[in-house]
């Protein structure tokens, strides 16, 4: 199972890009998407290959969540996303493509079969992910 969504972003890749990555902190629901739960207080994604995709709690306690494999402004991410339950990482890839109207960002998240994931978690993810994108998508009005 491949997880797909999408939204068009009335700015530029450039711009879309960069909000998407450096202020990731300041747009994703941290209340409704954390491994923290009440602990959470901060999101990071560090943009460089290598780089860390993590949770900082209010005690200082940190989960990385994954990696970076690909860094590619304005164009793309790709990075591993661990739950702990699960086997192994999963990928998730995100284009960011100038359309007319600003940007298309197109994202796919698979390697669940790998992870041992049963198809019903994975939908969740699916509509996790389409809540993430809206919020995203949200603040960047305006």
């Amino acid at each position: 199972m491949n997880v797909k969504q999408s939204i068009i972003v009335r700015r530029p890749a450039e711009t879309t890009f960069k909000a998407f990555t450096e202020d990731l902190g300041r747009w994703w629901p941290l209340k409704q998407f954390s491994y923290g739960g009440k602990r959470a207080k901060e999101i990071h994604l560090e943009g460089k290959v290598g780089g860390r995709f993590y949770e900082r709690f209010t005690d200082g306690d940190e989960f990385t969540i994954g990696t970076m494999s690909l860094f590619d402004p304005p164009n793309q991410i790709i990075f591993t996303w661990q739950d702990p339950d699960w086997n192994a990482p999963t990928t998730v890839n995100v284009k960011f493509t100038p359309v007319p109207e600003g940007t298309l960002v197109e994202l796919e998240h698979t390697g669940w079969e790998t992870a041992g994931v049963p198809d019903d978690d994975a939908a969740k993810y699916r509509k996790g992910w389409g809540i993430i994108l809206q919020i995203f998508n949200e603040t960047q009005q305006g």
